[in-house]
């Protein structure tokens, strides 16, 4: 009789597979950016891998991280909630390989002429012209971390996680996820001149 595989085997296996997965979708994401004329990096040459400036169209989505990342630290929490409630029978492992396709598939979305203009016509991003292939890298990376934090808060105080990192961008940088969603669908002019400092 041929023994049962143990499940620390199966587990181990399977992360190998999501995290494979995982880069495989990294390194897909870069090649679409990249035949869409992306740049790799910061055109100005500046290495450095965080830039606390989130309105200097200059650098900010120019480095690996920046704010902004932390917004893509929340999708990873949208994301858990979202795959667990749709993708409840597999693996955890998988519905993170499904929040990276997702986050992937968004990364490509906002690099696109569209959503460049929109960002630029109704959000304070007025000099917007899209992100580096580094940045997007590191915006996906945020979406896994903030999915493995909220698999680690459970529903509940992920929740809390979730809107106390949006009121801390909010007084940070006037700017929050929900904030840039209601922006981009339904722009309010008071919401951008408070975004813009008057």
């Amino acid at each position: 009789m041929s023994e049962r595989p143990r499940k620390d085997s199966i587990s181990t296996k399977t992360t190998a597979a999501a995290l494979i997965v995982c880069s495989a979708i990294a390194a897909a994401m870069a090649g679409v950016l990249r035949l869409d004329g992306r740049a790799w990096w910061c055109k100005l040459g500046d290495r450095a891998i965080y830039i606390n400036d989130a309105w200097n169209s200059s650098h900010t989505s120019q480095h690996f991280l920046d704010p902004y990342s932390f917004t893509h630290i929340l999708h990873g929490v949208l994301m858990f909630w979202i795959a667990g409630s749709i993708f409840k029978k597999i693996s955890p492992y998988w519905q993170l390989t499904i929040a990276a396709a997702a986050e992937a598939g968004w990364e490509i979305l906002e690099n696109s002429n569209f959503i460049i203009e929109k960002y630029r016509a109704n959000t304070a991003a007025l000099d917007y012209f899209g992100d580096s292939i580094a940045n997007s890298v590191g915006d996906l990376l945020a979406c896994l971390i903030g999915f493995w934090i909220a698999a680690k808060l459970g529903l509940w105080k992920s929740l809390a996680f979730f809107l106390a990192v949006e009121l801390i961008l909010l007084f940070w940088i006037r700017d929050s996820l929900l904030l840039s969603i209601v922006m981009l669908i339904y722009p309010i002019d008071t919401l951008k001149t408070w975004q813009n400092g008057a």
